[in-house]
């Protein structure tokens, strides 16, 4: 799987599950290749802009998009996502 096409499904997955819960603007933050997955981090567009801590979420995983085609899904916050895979 290419990059646009998992940013694609990461944007889709955050469409259907992260954004629907939240009332400022999600955006995608960055990006990482894992062997066997693309990451994306998000966060609020206000926070990305200001700095505000008051408008960063908490706790918020990133999306990992498997690249055997697999569904996408949050992972935890509180270890690499990469220690999280070799455990998975």
């Amino acid at each position: 799987m290419i990059f646009q096409d998992a940013y694609e499904a990461a944007q889709v997955f955050l469409d259907a599950t992260v954004r629907l819960r939240h009332a400022q603007e999600v955006v995608v933050m960055g990006c990482e290749r894992l062997p066997g997955a693309w990451v994306f981090g998000y966060n609020t567009r206000r926070w990305a802009e200001t700095g505000d801590v008051m408008a960063s979420l908490v706790g918020n995983g990133p999306v990992v998009v498997p690249l055997d085609g697999g569904p996408p899904y949050l992972a935890g916050s509180a270890t690499p996502v990469a220690d999280q895979r070799r455990e998975g």
